[in-house]
C-alpha cells in the first residue's frame, strides 16, 4: 500500500475562487441530509474549508481533517474569520481516521479518497463504513479510467487502478486511484448504492476531468 501524501496546498493561492466555493453537489446534499434528520457531518480532506464551512453555516455539527498542516490552518483561520463553529478539525490520515465507530450521519469526500492505491482504497472504504452510523450516507468522487492522467505513460504505474501523477502543481507525486463501470460492480458491495454517475467536469483550468460521483448508504 502506498504511503499517504498531502496535497501541496502551500502553492495554491489562498484566494483561489474554485477552492473557496462549495462544490455544486453540496447544496443538494445539504438539503437532502437535513430532510433525513442528519446532524453529525464529516468532511474528509477540508482543503481551504469550502465544503465544511458551508455545512456548518447550514446547521450541521461539523468535523473535518486533512493530511496537510497548511490546509488545516487555513480552514481554522477562515472559519474564525467568518464566525463559523467547527466542532473538530485536525491533521489526520484517511486510512486511519481518529474517530469512534458510528460517529457520523453523513460523510463527504470530494477529490480525496482517490489519493491512494487499490489496497488503500479498500481500507478507506472500510474506515468510512466504520465511522458512519447505521443508515448513514457517504458521497465521494473518484477519477475515471477515461482520464488523461490514467493513460499518460509519464505517470508512474502502481497497480491496475493506480497512477502517480507527475506534473507541476500541488498534486505532483500524489497517487490517484481510477475506476471504470466494471469496478463499480464490485467495489461497493458493503454498501447500498444510492447513485453512481460518470461525469465529465470542466475544471477551473479549462480542461475536462472525468470522474465518478458515488453516493452510498450504510446498511
Amino acid at each position: 500500500m502506498v504511503k499517504s501524501k498531502a496535497w501541496q496546498w502551500e502553492i495554491v493561492p489562498k484566494d483561489d475562487k474554485y477552492w473557496n466555493t462549495p462544490a455544486a453537489e453540496v447544496y443538494y446534499l445539504c438539503e437532502n441530509w437535513k430532510d433525513k434528520g442528519y446532524k453529525q457531518f464529516l468532511d474528509m480532506g477540508c482543503g481551504f474549508g469550502r465544503n465544511c464551512i458551508f455545512m456548518a453555516k447550514k446547521g450541521f455539527e461539523v468535523t473535518t481533517f486533512d493530511l496537510s498542516e497548511h490546509s488545516v490552518e487555513m480552514t481554522k483561520q477562515k472559519a474564525e474569520k467568518e464566525g463559523v463553529k467547527i466542532k473538530d478539525i485536525c491533521i489526520a490520515d484517511m486510512l486511519k481516521m481518529p474517530y469512534k465507530a458510528g460517529s457520523f450521519d453523513c460523510v463527504l469526500a470530494f477529490n480525496v479518497i482517490e489519493h491512494t492505491d487499490k489496497k488503500g482504497f479498500d481500507k478507506v472504504l472500510k474506515e468510512i463504513k466504520r465511522v458512519l452510523k447505521p443508515g448513514g450516507e457517504v458521497y465521494f468522487t473518484v477519477g475515471s479510467k477515461e482520464s488523461y492522467w490514467f493513460n499518460n505513460p509519464a505517470c508512474t504505474y502502481v497497480d491496475e487502478n493506480t497512477r502517480i501523477r507527475v506534473e507541476d502543481g500541488p498534486e505532483n507525486g500524489i497517487p490517484h486511484f481510477y475506476i471504470d463501470d466494471e469496478d463499480c460492480k464490485t467495489l461497493f458491495n458493503d454498501f447500498k448504492i444510492v447513485s453512481i454517475k460518470n461525469v465529465r467536469v470542466l475544471t477551473h483550468y479549462g480542461t475536462f476531468s472525468p470522474h465518478y460521483h458515488i453516493w452510498l448508504k450504510k446498511f
